[in-house]
């Protein structure tokens, strides 16, 4: 059976080279700094002392400042923190303004707690402020859920007027922002979190899944102010399991302490701007959006021409992409678009075999239609 190339996830790539050496030293590090019995004999909660401190030093990398660690939540991941903030931030019957291609759990999620998601129009930067504005006064969201850095699926990555923008149309309308910001260590020369410009209603997430491991699972969480952190995050607030894994949350910290995560995140940038190199030039012949640093790979069609259709096509040919249509916070408004992730390839020669078979099936597919 011919192995199937999986192009569909946005995971980082692999650099064993820097990420075992470093990961390995941080278990060592952890087993010798707790018992056993002591790191997974009671929750974490949201963190120890220790494991919120780094987590100011992680997302100090983006916010400018480290923020107090009284202001910080660990978080089994970014859909786990999902779960307590749009539970207390919206509620149900509620708005949540989000991007009008959002992340699929997000609209999951919108059934489970009963609130509404509405979509907000897109430019080449993100969300439109006067569209925005329009929905404010129509349907008085009570947050926004956005990426300001490398959206998905789009890649859309907002400049700083348009970020202050946001941010002054929160604070008029009383918005609260959860700003993901998952992608943004990648890229150099970014503006500022949008959260730095509203600080005050700010709740501002940062995982390590995009840039140092899918599978580590933890997220920080920063909010406006330490008594909101443990209004929202306090545990039995509603009922879900937030809480990080101790071994996840101790090797994380101590990879930040010690410098290795830097370590690891420069290697993926490295192996990041070597996989543009590769894919750029073979996707010349399509209408494809992507910015240095980026995960993913957003691809556009005509719209006579089926996205369903093109990725079963090139699923045939041994390659497994996504479509724009989970993305769609409107029911019917799916855009004719296919997205790759271009970090999941094993390796350099697997990236450029699925690169093109999904250029060639790209134009063999636009000229049957």
């Amino acid at each position: 059976m011919t192995k199937t190339i999986e192009m569909s996830r946005t995971h980082p790539p692999l650099v064993p080279e820097v990420f075992d050496p470093e990961y390995r030293k941080a278990m060592d590090g952890v087993l010798s700094r707790y018992t056993p019995s002591e790191m997974v004999g009671a929750h974490r909660w949201m963190g120890t002392e220790e494991d919120r401190a780094a987590g100011g030093v992680f997302t100090g990398r983006r916010l400018g400042a480290n923020p107090e660690p009284s202001r910080v939540i660990v978080t089994n991941g970014t859909q786990s923190a999902f779960n307590m903030l749009f539970g207390g931030l919206v509620g149900q019957g509620n708005v949540l303004a989000v991007e009008s291609l959002t992340y699929p759990p997000i609209l999951v999620l919108a059934k489970h707690f009963g609130f509404v998601p509405k979509g907000v129009r897109m430019d080449d930067e993100g969300i439109v402020p006067e569209a925005l504005e329009d929905l404010c006064r129509s349907d008085r969201p009570k947050a926004l859920y956005l990426l300001s850095t490398l959206q998905n699926p789009t890649t859309a990555t907002m400049l700083l007027k348009r970020r202050q923008q946001i941010a002054d149309i929160a604070r008029k309308y009383d918005l609260q922002i959860i700003e993901d910001d998952i992608y943004s260590l990648l890229p150099e020369g970014l503006p500022p979190p949008i959260s730095t410009l509203a600080p005050e209603r700010s709740w501002y997430m940062l995982g390590v899944a995009k840039t140092i491991a899918a599978g580590m699972k933890i997220a920080y969480v920063v909010a406006p102010s330490a008594a909101l952190a443990e209004e929202q995050f306090w545990p039995g607030v509603r009922a879900t399991f937030w809480m990080s894994a101790p071994i996840s949350a101790a090797v994380s910290t101590q990879l930040i302490e010690t410098g290795g995560a830097e370590r690891i995140i420069d290697a993926v940038k490295q192996e990041m701007v070597a996989r543009h190199k590769i894919v750029r030039p073979l996707l010349t012949g399509t209408d494809f959006e992507t910015k240095d640093g980026a995960l993913h790979v957003w691809i556009r069609l005509p719209e006579t021409a089926s996205a369903s259709g093109l990725a079963s096509l090139i699923r045939e040919r041994g390659v497994n992409v996504g479509t724009g249509d989970p993305y769609a916070a409107s029911p019917g408004k799916a855009p004719r678009a296919i997205r790759i992730g271009i970090g999941h390839a094993k390796s350099h020669a697997e990236l450029e075999e699925a690169i093109r078979i999904i250029a060639d099936s790209h134009d063999a597919f636009l000229r049957q239609q």
